[in-house]
C-alpha cells in the first residue's frame, strides 16, 4: 500500500497564496486555492487502489468543505501536525512511513501534475530511497520515500531543492528526480494556469 499525501492552506481560514496579495483579493486566492485542490483531488480519484489518499489541511479542518470533500473523493482528511511547514512535511512524512512502504507527499497548488506522474513517483520508489519532483522556481512539488527519516527535509535552511538534495546525499540515500513543473506562487505564476 502506498501513502499519498495531499498539503493543502484550508482555502477560507488559512490565508492561502499570500504572495498573490499585491494582485487578488483574499476571496480571489481562496478562489483559486480550491480550483487547484479541487483540480488535484479530481486528478487522483482514478488512481490505483494501491494508494491510500489523505489531504492534510492547515490550520484546521473547521470548515464544512473538508466534510464535501471527504465524502464526494472518499479520502481521509487529517489536520498538518507542526509549527511551520517544514516541520509539517517532516512529520507527515515521518509518520506516514512508519506505517506504509511508500510515501509521497505532493502540493495541492501544481496545475500541471498528473496521476502518471504521481505512479512515476510510486515506481522510482522501487529503485530508489527518495523521489523529488523539482519545481520551477527551485522549490519541490513532490517528495517520496519508502522508510522514515527523521527530519529529511532540514528546517534550518531554506526549504528549497538544493538544500533539499544536499540534506538526502548527506545521508547517503539514492535519489530520483522526476520531471520539473510549474507550481503558482507569484502573479507571474498565474500565466501558467
Amino acid at each position: 500500500m502506498i501513502s499519498l499525501n495531499i498539503f493543502s492552506k484550508c482555502p477560507y481560514n488559512g490565508n492561502p497564496k499570500t504572495r498573490l496579495k499585491d494582485l487578488l483579493n483574499k476571496e480571489e486566492r481562496s478562489f483559486i486555492t480550491l480550483h487547484m485542490l479541487i483540480n488535484i483531488l479530481d486528478e487522483v480519484s482514478n488512481i490505483s487502489n494501491d494508494f491510500k489518499v489523505t489531504l492534510w489541511i492547515y490550520p484546521h479542518l473547521k470548515d464544512n468543505l473538508f466534510h464535501d470533500i471527504k465524502k464526494k473523493y472518499k479520502i481521509n482528511i487529517e489536520q498538518q501536525q507542526g509549527s511551520s511547514l517544514c516541520e509539517r512535511m517532516n512529520n507527515c512524512l515521518f509518520l506516514e512511513s512508519s506505517k506504509y512502504e511508500k510515501t509521497i507527499l505532493i502540493g495541492s497548488d501544481i496545475p500541471s501534475l498528473t496521476k502518471d506522474i504521481i505512479t512515476d513517483a510510486e515506481y522510482s520508489l522501487l529503485k530508489k530511497d527518495i523521489v523529488i519532483g523539482p519545481s520551477t522556481d527551485g522549490g519541490f512539488y513532490l517528495i517520496g520515500v519508502k522508510r522514515p527519516y527523521e527530519n529529511l527535509i532540514d528546517c534550518t535552511k531554506p526549504m528549497n531543492i538544493e538544500n533539499l538534495k544536499y540534506n538526502i546525499n548527506s545521508r547517503s540515500l539514492d535519489l530520483e528526480l522526476l520531471k520539473e513543473l510549474k507550481d503558482i506562487d507569484t502573479p507571474k505564476d498565474l500565466l501558467f494556469i
